[in-house]
């Protein structure tokens, strides 16, 4: 049986083009305002795409894990995060994702000057994983979590609806085998967009 700390090292291995996403957060805030935090990603793509320095932190909150996906037009342009905090805040982590989203997602080019004329930003912040048996009780505000060995599967809440498909997603996302024996999380997470 993995450890938590084992599960939680998994690092985002996808998301599914076109997955539909609601506007409104799930869970209230906790530490800073989500519309501090959307900001604050949106500054970090800006800075990240254009390279110029980011002002200064002003660190809040205690550090949880965090992903922020890019899109435009219904369309993802970058997704990164982590199961696990990397760094001293919870600001620090949304700066993290928001820059690896915008300039170190492999599946995406990188962002460009011109891509920060007009785009949204979701962060999402995991609270918690919780052990799952199967996905038919899943819900589309929870997001799920894959393992097999050394290998992890993440469908971000709100990743689609039908809990087979985001099955299916996740056995892709962790390049492993459609019905092989996997470990299977529900992730619980607050979910900010703008």
């Amino acid at each position: 049986m993995p450890t938590t700390r084992t599960i939680l090292a998994c690092l985002l291995l996808g998301h599914p083009a076109g997955a539909r996403q609601p506007a409104q957060p799930l869970c209230p805030p906790v530490g800073p305002q989500p519309a501090a935090l959307i900001a604050l990603a949106r500054s970090a793509v800006v800075s990240a795409a254009r390279g110029t320095p980011l002002p200064a932190l002003r660190p809040q909150a205690p550090p949880r894990p965090v992903f922020v996906t890019i899109e435009r037009d219904g369309r993802v342009l970058g997704c990164r995060g982590s199961l696990e905090a990397r760094t001293g805040s919870l600001e620090a982590e949304v700066v993290l994702a928001a820059q690896a989203a915008a300039v170190h997602d492999p599946r995406y080019r990188r962002l460009t000057p011109a891509d920060t004329q007009r785009f949204l930003v979701t962060v999402t912040i995991m609270d918690r994983l919780e052990p799952i048996r199967d996905v038919s009780g899943l819900t589309p505000s929870a997001g799920l979590v894959l393992r097999s060995g050394g290998r992890c599967g993440v469908v971000l809440p709100w990743e689609g609806k039908d809990p087979a498909v985001r099955l299916r997603w996740a056995y892709t996302k962790a390049g492993e085998t459609q019905g092989a024996s996997v470990q299977l999380f529900r992730m619980i997470a607050e979910r900010y967009r703008g």
